[in-house]
């Protein structure tokens, strides 16, 4: 019997799995324990029987979770939830930086005080190659955040051709920013018109990422005080 969304949820099980395999935990999936949007690990330590994670799949939000309540004891209830929290974050925000050559910039806005700022870091392999931060004229003030989050994806475009930088991961916590630069969105305004005009036109490679805001992401918390500190400058 086939269920809902069972090879989403039980490939999303199986990579937890082993993920948490690598750790003090061994663990493997539960094959007997697939529901629609559902699927089951039986963990162990020290060779001992703790119980099951569950993990679901929201097709809604598009988006995973667990719950361990079958797991008594608390201290490993807090650990796998942790150690989730942890592989999501791998999983969602893959550091393409981390595992090759290639170069990633993190992309952000504020408004703060009435101000605009923007800020962006660049890096390669967690090394920070250059950072981005400044303040718009106050004639975009009316955009708020978004003006900041174009403006420093249009610095970090700058950054990349004065380095000849032809290929970049952007990662981003605004949508509008990818939309209007491959032309899904209509620019109706001309904060937006100029931001798609200029980037429609680049022979810079740009594989966009999005990102949820304010998760815990290292990288785009990075860029998130560095957009705040431009509304100062």
């Amino acid at each position: 019997m086939a269920y809902l969304f069972e090879d989403k949820t039980t490939q999303k099980a199986e990579t937890f799995s082993n993920f948490l395999n690598q750790y003090e935990f061994t663990s493997h999936r539960d094959l007997e324990g697939t529901r629609d949007y559902l699927a089951k690990i039986d963990v162990y330590t020290a060779d001992e029987y703790i119980g099951k994670v569950n993990v679901y799949y929201s097709p809604k939000k598009d988006s995973y979770k667990i719950t361990c309540q079958s797991i008594t004891i608390l201290s490993f209830r807090d650990v796998l939830l942790d150690y989730w929290h942890r592989f999501d974050q791998l999983d969602r925000f893959p550091d393409v930086s981390g595992h090759d050559n290639s170069i990633s910039a993190y992309v952000d806005g504020s408004f703060l005080n009435k101000h605009v700022g923007y800020g962006a870091v660049i890096i390669k392999k967690n090394m920070i190659l250059h950072e981005i931060s400044g303040r718009l004229d106050s004639k975009y003030d009316e955009y708020h955040q978004i003006g900041g989050e174009l403006k420093a994806v249009l610095k970090t475009v700058e950054w990349c051709k004065k380095n000849k930088v032809r290929d970049i991961h952007i990662f981003y916590d605004y949508k509008g920013i990818e939309m209007w630069a491959r032309a899904k969105w209509k620019a109706k305004n001309e904060l937006t018109q100029a931001y798609q005009a200029f980037m429609i036109k680049q022979s810079v490679n740009f594989h966009f990422h999005k990102v949820a805001a304010h998760t815990g992401n290292r990288w785009n918390e990075y860029a998130d005080q560095l957009a705040k500190k431009g509304t100062t400058l």
